[in-house]
């Protein structure tokens, strides 16, 4: 099966860590409006859509929640600041509690991943020709996608042939695939070919998710593409770091790639190429 290049690309937008509901989700609208103002009247027909597994998340949590209930009261109780501190609480546990999902070679993380690929299939099914931009913890699902769809043997992804490609290239933001404890080193090769499978990934110097730095404390040298990279002509990626300077700082810089223009400026490359 291949896609059709005359059909409009499709964004998957895949979140990342959140509180709240799926509903609460709107980043796919933001990436649109972030490539429609860079792609400045350029005529390409293009469209986003959004994986949302944060009710998968929610449901998985439902437990953990109760069990840390009794430490909101803890808290909470008798203080000036009892509303908010309860919110502060119930909010750890949610974003702690998705990223030990995504650690955990479990069911919830294995509900999440093969959901992802479904959508992706969804969407190649369809014949449209597939980019995915991914934010945070959603940056691990993505990477383990593309990985899984390359390995697979249904011939998917003929480094000769990017038509049979059900995603066209990758753009991650704010993620902490470099940290060690989410285990990712390695990407798997195409063979030797041609074409190379595109991967832009973003990151700011003060993102705490990037470094690992509850204070984020700013890093220097962290390259993905040094990470991931391997010598081999069988490799088959092109990997390229961007580096950004948000002026802002902690879990504010983390959110601030959204409305980036570099950002937009690479997916308006990319689908129009």
């Amino acid at each position: 099966m291949t896609v059709d290049p005359q059909k409009p690309r499709k964004i998957l937008v895949i979140h990342g860590v959140q509180t709240g509901t799926d509903e609460d989700i709107d980043s796919d609208q933001k990436i649109k409006e972030l490539v429609i103002n860079r792609l400045a009247g350029t005529h390409i027909q293009f469209d986003t859509d959004i994986y949302k597994y944060e009710g998968i998340s929610d449901d998985a949590l439902e437990r953990q929640k109760k069990v840390f209930g009794f430490l909101t009261k803890a808290l909470t109780c008798q203080t000036p600041f009892s509303g908010l501190l309860g919110i502060l609480v119930e909010s750890g546990v949610d974003l702690i509690g998705d990223v030990v999902i995504s650690l955990r070679e479990g069911d919830t993380a294995s509900i999440i991943g093969d959901g992802l690929i479904r959508k992706i299939l969804e969407i190649y099914d369809e014949g449209n020709p597939l980019y995915i931009v991914a934010h945070s913890l959603g940056t691990i699902y993505a990477f383990d996608a593309v990985n899984k769809l390359i390995k697979a043997e249904n011939g998917y992804f003929d480094r000769e042939h990017r038509k049979t490609w059900p995603v066209q290239a990758m753009v991650t933001m704010g993620s902490p695939i470099g940290l060690s404890m989410f285990g990712r080193n390695a990407v798997v090769e195409f063979g030797v070919g041609r074409k190379y499978f595109r991967w832009i990934n973003y990151w700011a110097r003060t993102d705490p998710v990037v470094s690992g730095s509850f204070y984020g404390k700013p890093q220097e040298g962290y390259q993905i593409a040094e990470k991931f990279t391997t010598s081999t002509e069988a490799s088959g990626w092109f990997i390229q770091d961007r580096v950004v300077d948000t002026g802002k700082a902690w879990l504010m810089a983390h959110m601030s790639y959204w409305d980036h223009p570099g950002i937009g400026d690479d997916l308006a490359t990319l689908i129009t190429t």
